[in-house]
């Protein structure tokens, strides 16, 4: 007999009282393959007490009403605000504000708010910031505004404000447009952000100005005819003004000047650019045909006068209307220094009257090609640089004794003698 086992048949069985103790969690139906194991239960949820519950509802509502009265009352504020701005529903009164000079639109916000014109200031300057105006000039006067009227109104009114006020100005005769622009303001006729934009970048159509373009700084020298005008107060009514100017030199440059132009083979620039230097040289007017003529004697010979040598001219360049030249005047760089730049300046020096736009288009046919001034506003005209020499020491010794006369009266005014 065999008395191995086969322990891929046979189970061994232990020995009684040496079997191990099953959990009760492991039951026989644990080893059935078919069957899954059940899960652990959960432990049951406490429940919240009545109290709890309370508290946690009230909580919440205090958030919710909390939420809704923030935004209720940040609504309040920007429907107040937006009323502001833009003058919904706004009392209707006129309220008298005075603007004294170099005064901005920003910096009378205050004001405007202590006035009742406007409600918020601070509203108001973050208004102007965003739309660029904070530095926006207003004209110095009498302004009635309105509550009525919106932020914009309000800044249209104070910056660009047209005026039925007109006041008399007087333009002299070879005023430059720095000066023409300190007459303007002199007389209070606008504010100079405003004036600065017509004269340095507004477009006018005159056709005589189709060469000059495009527009800016200084590019109507020559062009705004000296004259005495009518004209009204008020940022708005500035491109009137100057256009007025322009109307007049329109009228002004005749067909005698446009004919003696054609003659003479010169561009209508030229010619203003030429009357301009006529203009601030000649003090008479039996002079200036004189001086033209001088003018192109050295234009027409350039080989031997490559330089025209205006002072007038070389004092334009320096921002200056008179005054002795230096010799480090004459040693400037600029394009309207005649002593070392040929030919005419790049444009005009100031605006001339007709007697200058004429005798530009008229010269005198002379053989000068020299002149220097004396005391008495005259000139000593030479053909030759001897003669010229001459004249320049006879000029000298008659300033010397203007000058000595001068101060002799100025002594005897001082004394009482």
């Amino acid at each position: 007999m065999d008395n191995h086992f086969n322990n891929d048949e046979t189970r061994r069985v232990p020995l009684p009282g040496s079997e191990s103790p099953v959990p009760e969690q492991f039951t026989p139906e644990h080893f059935d393959d078919d069957r899954e194991p059940e899960q652990p239960q959960k432990q049951p949820k406490r429940r919240r007490s009545r109290r709890q519950m309370n508290a946690g509802c009230a909580g919440s509502m205090v958030y919710m009403i909390a939420v809704v009265g923030v935004s209720l009352v940040l609504s309040i504020a920007a429907l107040f605000m937006a009323n502001d701005i833009f003058a919904f529903v706004k009392a209707d009164a006129v309220k008298e504000i005075t603007v004294s000079e170099n005064t901005s639109v920003s910096s009378l916000a205050k004001e405007l708010d202590d006035q009742g014109v406007i409600n918020y200031h601070s509203v108001f300057k973050l208004y102007l910031t965003l739309k660029h105006q904070t530095d926006t000039s207003v004209l110095a006067g009498a302004y009635q505004l309105n509550p009525s009227m919106d932020y914009g109104q309000i800044v249209d009114a104070l910056a660009n404000t047209a005026s039925t006020e007109t006041v008399q100005i007087t333009i002299p005769e070879g005023y430059s447009i720095s000066q023409i622009r300190q007459v303007l303001l002199d007389n209070h006729i606008c504010t100079e952000d405003a004036l600065d934009e017509v004269l340095n970048d507004y477009s006018f159509k005159h056709d005589f100005l189709e060469d000059e373009k495009p527009a800016a700084e200084g590019w109507l020298e020559g062009y705004l005819f000296p004259d005495t005008y009518e004209v009204y107060k008020g940022n708005a009514a500035v491109v009137d003004t100057i256009n007025k100017m322009l109307n007049n030199f329109g009228n002004k440059y005749d067909a005698d000047i446009k004919s003696g132009a054609e003659n003479l083979g010169r561009s209508m620039h030229d010619i203003v650019t030429i009357a301009s230097l006529v203009e601030r040289e000649a003090q008479r007017d039996d002079e200036r045909a004189r001086i033209a003529g001088v003018i192109y004697n050295r234009l027409n010979n350039s080989s031997e006068f490559p330089y025209l040598q205006v002072d007038a001219s070389v004092l334009y360049g320096l921002g200056r209307t008179g005054g002795k030249l230096s010799d480090e005047d004459l040693k400037s760089d600029s394009e309207y220094n005649l002593y070392n730049h040929e030919g005419l300046p790049p444009g005009p020096i100031c605006n001339p009257g007709y007697a200058s736009l004429y005798a530009a288009s008229h010269p005198e046919d002379n053989n000068y090609n020299y002149y220097v001034a004396m005391p008495d506003g005259s000139h000593l005209f030479a053909s030759s640089y001897e003669e010229h020499e001459r004249n320049i020491e006879a000029s000298n010794q008659a300033q010397a004794q203007a000058a000595s006369a001068s101060a002799d009266t100025t002594t005897t005014e001082a004394t009482g003698e």
